[in-house]
């Protein structure tokens, strides 16, 4: 059997990283190309005025906790122990992959890459662009996505931090937790809306209170790199029925008094030994 076409389209980061580390080491994939979103909450933002818009909606805490998981992770990846998670571009330099980097995957520019590259698959995750129709409708190929959330539920750009959020609330600030609370990660077909398109796949995790907002990211990212492939590498896929996904609530970023909540709670978004150690 010939090896599945996949490109990967994301905004590079930890959890991204995460992704192509399980797609590069599939014997059946080839990773044939990268888009990599260079977008900061908007395509007409740069890294400063998208860091002081981030700061605004969500305050420094969680600014800080987004720069360490995509940025600061680029930066500083050289430094980590040996064995630690490389970066997308550091994989595709490795790998021979093609990268491009771009502001807007709907561009006459990005639109050719993809056809040059004439993937089976197009695959995001982790990525903060929406695809349009001429994207979405180019032939032989099947765009889909890796969402962190039991979807419908907990659509938009951190399902995680609201899915404990809201665990959290149902269990009250003095009541302590005695067993495991439940979140998930959705394999979807993409449309031309934000996680609305057809579900796939699913699959639930165990989440303990002390797991943070990272951990907790990082397996779910994992978890749906695992469900990617098995999609992928089905010889003939047969969409599991979960109900319409075109309801549920979509989230944008935290308020600053979410993260507060959150915070007081006694939850965490990162630590330094997390960061540390990501692998």
């Amino acid at each position: 059997m010939s090896k599945q076409r996949v490109i990967f389209c994301t905004y590079s980061s930890i959890y991204s990283s995460k992704v192509l580390a399980h797609l590069i080491a599939n014997t059946n994939i080839d990773v044939v190309a990268i888009v990599n979103s260079t977008r900061v909450i908007h395509p007409s933002y740069g890294f400063i005025r998208g860091a002081i818009k981030q700061i605004q909606a969500s305050g420094l805490r969680y600014a800080t906790y987004l720069f360490m998981v995509t940025d600061l992770f680029r930066w500083f990846q050289p430094l980590f122990h040996k064995g630690a998670l490389k970066t997308v571009h550091k994989f595709a330099s490795e790998n021979n992959i093609p990268v491009l980097d771009t502001q807007d995957i709907n561009q006459a520019e990005s639109i050719q890459f993809i056809q040059q590259a004439k993937p089976d698959y197009l695959l995001a995750a982790h990525f903060n662009q929406l695809l349009k129709a001429p994207v979405l409708n180019l032939p032989e190929m099947e765009c889909i996505n890796i969402h962190p959330s039991l979807l419908p539920n907990y659509k938009g750009v951190d399902p995680v931090f609201f899915a404990l959020l809201e665990q959290n609330k149902e269990l009250g600030q003095d009541k302590k937790l005695e067993q495991e609370e439940i979140i998930g990660v959705t394999l979807h077909k993409m449309a031309e809306s934000f996680d609305s398109g057809e579900i796939l796949m699913q699959e639930s995790i165990s989440s303990t209170p002390s797991n943070s907002l990272f951990i907790n990211n990082c397996q779910l990212f994992k978890q749906g790199a695992k469900l990617a492939i098995k999609w992928i590498n089905d010889s003939q896929p047969k969409p599991i029925k979960f109900g319409d996904n075109a309801q549920g609530q979509y989230d944008s970023w935290p308020s600053t008094q979410q993260i507060k909540r959150y915070k007081k709670m006694g939850n965490h978004l990162i630590t330094l030994s997390e960061f540390w150690k990501a692998k």
